[in-house]
């Protein structure tokens, strides 16, 4: 999928449609796509795409099954068309694109912020549709290098979007914030103590971004702050191993999140009408996943660990590793709903500059 991006940044239409500001906040991971609205909703679904006609057949309806995923469809300035999956329903398609490497590509990041920017309630309708402002981040390792030449290509990206068969809304964003990730964790907090430091481990799918928090000041301690290629995938990798052990079969990408599910709840998976036992090699996997984690982020701390009041755990990588990582951070705790805390924490940031 390609998204079209204009020549121009979109000029501000001169009134409002609704009369109101709409703000969206994304968190685009290379595991899944998190989005909140001012208008209260949220979203979340695996930072997948694929071109529509998975189900050509139509035999999910015909079988009664359960929708799942996102149908999007973008019809560009130009009057081009372009329909794709998103979530779910895209990770079910041989022609699957998602992130591979440490480089976000945008056509495929603009793509699933589309999406996730729709369904939380951003874009206008009718024939003053206005703009909608906009929150982002960026792993710390690419921040400063890269959050003018982001800002820059969003304010220029300009598209019809509908999803689901919804109403086609209007997209252009203006303006852009773009924020270092982690940081919208310490945003979104409440009540934070006034003295000493704070530690924030933000775990995503294949990086975990850590940085340290001067509370006094209220300023990150740049030397203690970075990003570093270790996260949830490593789980991944280790079943996935134990699953070629066990059948003789590599793990079918598009089946990984299931298998990692059945291990999960269940320690066992199915393969040929049998089933086999996975538990034992998921327990080590996060076990070990959460001490690549720590050891890495605890040697870029050095010294300043001793002086931390308290870790923030955060990320989807919270839950799976929290109980693990908690044990190897002072004062660690999971922040309340992980896995949209970045991207609450930006809207807040947002609000702060233009309230709704």
């Amino acid at each position: 999928m390609s998204v079209t991006v204009l020549e121009k940044p979109v000029p501000a239409p001169a009134a409002q449609g609704a009369g109101r500001t709409r703000l969206v906040a994304a968190d685009i991971g290379f595991g899944f796509t998190k989005a909140v609205g001012a208008s209260g909703l949220r979203s979340c679904f695996p930072s997948v795409t694929a071109p529509d006609g998975a189900d050509a057949l139509g035999l999910g309806e015909a079988l009664g099954g359960r929708a799942i995923g996102h149908k999007v469809s973008v019809r560009l300035p130009d009057g081009r068309r372009e329909a794709f999956l998103v979530g779910e329903a895209a990770q079910e398609s041989f022609m699957a694109a998602s992130f591979l490497g440490a480089e976000k590509p945008a056509p495929l990041h603009d793509a699933l912020l589309l999406a996730a920017a729709y369904l939380v309630g951003g874009g206008g309708e009718g024939p003053l549709p206005g703009q909608t402002a906009l929150a982002v981040g960026l792993p710390l390792a690419f921040y400063r290098a890269q959050r003018a030449a982001l800002a820059e290509r969003l304010t220029r990206l300009g598209a019809w979007v509908s999803v689901d068969g919804g109403p086609e809304r209007w997209f252009s964003f203006q303006p852009v914030a773009v924020f270092p990730q982690g940081a919208g964790v310490v945003f979104a907090q409440e009540d934070l103590p006034r003295r000493s430091y704070a530690g924030v481990v933000d775990v995503g799918e294949y990086t975990c971004d850590y940085l340290v928090v001067d509370l006094e000041t209220s300023r990150p301690v740049v030397e203690a702050s970075g990003s570093v290629e270790a996260g949830c995938h490593l789980v991944a990798q280790r079943v996935a191993q134990a699953y070629l052990a066990k059948t003789g079969r590599p793990l079918p990408p598009r089946l990984t999140r299931r298998v990692l599910r059945d291990a999960a709840e269940a320690g066992r998976t199915v393969f040929r009408g049998r089933e086999i036992d996975l538990a034992e090699e998921y327990r080590a996997a996060v076990r070990d996943a959460a001490e690549a984690v720590s050891r890495h982020v605890l040697s870029a701390w050095r010294d300043l660990a001793d002086s931390l009041e308290l870790t923030l755990l955060a990320g989807g990588g919270a839950l799976l590793l929290g109980e693990v990582l908690a044990r190897a951070f002072p004062n660690a705790q999971v922040v309340d709903d992980p896995v949209f805390a970045n991207a609450k924490g930006y809207l807040k940031a947002l609000s702060r500059m233009i309230p709704v």
